[in-house]
């Protein structure tokens, strides 16, 4: 089957024979394209409404996968040592991860594709006694992804690493990122600086991201 390079990026960041636990799980097309080529040893996905649910669970009748609905990591158990979170912004996925942290105990990888936030997503998981083991920035549909993953273990990070990513900023699709972050933020700083109301934060703050991204 065919999938998108976003998801083909997080399938190939899963370890193999991996136990997963896929929350927000979708359409179920990780999980088809982790079984049918043997990847893992099993998958558990995950909707938190009855009617993604439902369509989650009729897509993957024919696969050796338990479909569940549930709240996040709520039902997570021992017999899954990695969790894949996709699709969501990166408050969802922090509140997902440490509402039942004691979860985690069982968990050696944590893949995520936050869709925004990510800076929130690097500082929070590497907190809670997780390193980042890889990450890549990929373009699909004129946006840009940040796909990371986490395994157990403690090490520091520069500052400018949390904020925009570990070990990538010579990867030539992050210098594309870097032009069009840095072009953004310089016409959102035009627009501040024009405003009725002046906020001198902001504007200090929008400088000062620049200057951090150039610098890459």
């Amino acid at each position: 089957m065919s999938l998108s390079n976003r998801l083909i990026t997080i399938a190939n960041f899963i370890h193999k024979d991996a136990s997963v636990f896929d929350v927000g799980a979708d359409h179920g097309l990780l999980e088809k394209y982790l079984l049918d080529n043997s990847l893992v040893r099993n998958i558990v996905a995950v909707e938190n409404k009855e009617g993604p649910y439902k369509i989650l669970k009729n897509s993957l009748k024919d696969y050796k996968a338990t479909v569940l609905l549930s709240d996040g990591i709520e039902d997570l158990d021992d017999s899954c040592d990695t969790i894949v979170i996709a699709g969501m912004g990166g408050f969802a996925i922090v509140d997902i991860l440490t509402r039942f942290i004691q979860k985690l105990n069982y968990i050696s990888q944590i893949v995520i594709d936050a869709h925004k936030d990510v800076e929130l997503v690097r500082r929070e998981i590497t907190r809670i006694g997780y390193c980042i083991e890889r990450e890549k920035i990929i373009q699909e549909n004129g946006k840009y992804y940040f796909i990371i993953s986490f395994v157990k273990g403690n090490s520091s990070y520069k500052d400018i690493e949390i904020e925009f990513g570990y070990q990538i900023s010579r990867d030539p699709l992050f210098q594309e990122f870097k032009t069009q972050e840095i072009k953004r933020l310089s016409l959102n700083l035009i627009k501040q600086k024009k405003a009725k109301i002046i906020k001198p934060d902001q504007i200090k703050k929008l400088e000062s991201k620049i200057e951090r991204l150039e610098s890459l």
